[in-house]
């Protein structure tokens, strides 16, 4: 028993509060007529005990530490042991409900932390862990063919599974999906689908104020102007993709006092593209050549003299390589602009026979990349010449578009009296003109008695697409968009041995 009292009374001087010392004598007295118990404090604010340990903790004026007196007590009151208890957060105890919001962990443990480094967290990208067994039912699913070329643009594992073997059960998108109109007074070239894909151009960022209209297209790929109320002194491009949904705004070069002889489209190597213009000055034998590169987003100038007048012509345009080719019908000639080493020059046409007009003649390009050039003779006879060596022209044998025409293609266009011959039209007969070229299939669109038709290379028939309703706006010009390739790969700039993963 001594021995125990001797702790308790050590125990009651360690744990008085600083600046007042109570002998052993002392704490005996305070503790006559109670028993010695040992009891845990009661439990302080947090904020409260900090306080009181700063305080006794300041020294005082004299230099010594600061007493804080203990309060008084009855004789018989055991003094309270003094706790320092350090201020810990707010957090809920065990067995609470940790998933209220105010409890809600926010932080990731460390094994989630690593596990999303790696890039291991596969709960993130589902679609992208299916096996391509999986990936295939899927996109047979999809409703419109375009989906399906979108998901091929994804990554390259997806585009690989598109363009596999096993894919043969996908359905083949169309070569064309439609075709755009400049069409007035529309603010916007409207599109007109064949193939049950609708793409349009609505979401073009171009003012309400002004306009924008298609000076070229190749691919999937428009080329369009914008214009506005007044002259503006700069040229204003955009290049999109409908199919693709995506636009860009090219910076817009200084034009004033000049005129746009052409603004061309040219593919690259996947993504990138290539935009020629070519101006004509004050002086009729000066030129400008400009050359816009997707890749370094700047415009690159050229300027030199023609040894003829060059006149700004309204017709098609077709690239061969790094070469723009240029209809200037009324001229008898065609424009040669090479893009890589930015030189201009000028080709002869064939001897025709016949008398051209804007309407009646075409250019394009055969299968394996030589320039060929259309005309229509007499009424419905196709004539096209391909461009075998510099200058050089050859005839190919003749087709009577007559002949190339089914009702069930064509319906009553196949009674209808039709001629290419402006003349003719006093006779009663139905205006027939070119409309349009595709480069990637070959494709020849006309205008017929209002009616868009198409002829295919592959079936060698013409086929109506669409029929103006208003008369009082005459169709031009036709835009297609086509899928240049099918499967998608070298079209998007992929090769089969691809490596890499989405």
């Amino acid at each position: 028993m001594e021995d125990l009292g001797n702790r308790v009374r050590t125990a009651g001087m360690l744990c008085w509060p600083v600046g007042e010392r109570k002998t052993p004598e002392a704490c005996e007295g305070s503790r006559k007529g109670a028993a010695p118990r040992l009891s845990r404090p009661p439990a302080r604010p947090a904020r409260r005990a900090a306080a009181e340990n700063l305080s006794a903790e300041e020294p005082a004026a004299d230099g010594k530490a600061g007493a804080v007196p203990a309060p008084a007590l009855p004789d018989d009151t055991v003094p309270t042991p003094s706790v320092d208890r350090r201020k810990r957060a707010l957090s809920p105890p065990r067995g609470s409900d940790s998933d209220s919001p105010r409890h809600k962990r926010t932080r990731p443990m460390p094994e989630e932390a690593e596990r999303a480094a790696d890039g291991k967290d596969n709960e993130a990208v589902p679609a992208l862990a299916l096996p391509d067994d999986m990936l295939l039912e899927v996109f047979k699913r999809l409703p419109p063919p375009r989906d399906v070329v979108r998901c091929a643009a994804v990554c390259r594992r997806w585009r690989r599974a598109i363009a596999g073997a096993e894919a043969a059960c996908l359905p083949t998108p169309p070569r064309h999906f439609g075709f755009f109109l400049n069409y007035d007074p529309s603010p916007l070239p409207p599109f007109v689908r064949t193939a049950g894909v609708a793409l349009g151009v609505g979401a073009l960022p171009v003012p309400p104020a002004r306009r924008a209209f298609i000076v070229d297209s190749r691919g999937r790929r428009l080329l369009m102007r914008e214009l506005g109320p007044g002259s503006i002194p700069d040229l204003r491009l955009l290049v999109c993709s409908p199919l693709d949904m995506t636009c860009v705004r090219l910076p817009s070069p200084y034009i004033a006092g000049h005129r746009v002889a052409c603004s061309v489209l040219v593919p690259g190597e996947g993504a990138s593209f290539r935009v020629v213009v070519v101006l004509f000055g004050s002086d009729p034998n000066h030129f400008e050549v400009l050359v816009y590169s997707s890749s370094s987003s700047s415009w690159e100038a050229a300027t030199g003299p023609i040894n003829r007048d060059v006149a700004v012509r309204r017709g098609p345009s077709v690239v061969i390589g790094d070469v723009v080719y240029k209809l200037q019908g009324e001229d008898k000639r065609i424009l040669v602009v090479d893009a890589l080493n930015m030189k201009l020059s000028a080709m002869p046409l064939p001897n025709t026979g016949t008398l051209l007009y804007v309407g009646n003649h075409w250019i394009g390009k055969t299968g394996d990349g030589r320039l060929c050039f259309f005309a229509m003779r007499e009424q419905l006879t196709l004539v096209k010449w391909v461009l075998e060596a510099p200058g050089k022209w050859a005839e190919q044998r003749p087709v009577n578009l007559r002949s190339l025409m089914h009702p069930a293609l064509v319906g009553d266009l196949a009674q209808t009296k039709l001629s290419a011959k402006m003349s003719d039209q006093l006779r009663g007969c139905k205006l027939v003109s070119f409309a349009a070229f595709c480069e990637a299939t070959g494709t020849l669109f006309f205008i017929m008695a209002d009616w868009v038709v198409a002829l295919d290379p592959r079936t060698g028939w013409l086929q109506r697409l669409w029929h103006n309703p208003d008369e009082s706006r005459p169709l031009g010009d036709v835009y297609p968009c086509e899928m240049l390739q099918w499967p998608p790969l070298k079209d998007l700039g992929e090769a089969h041995a691809a490596g890499g993963v989405c």
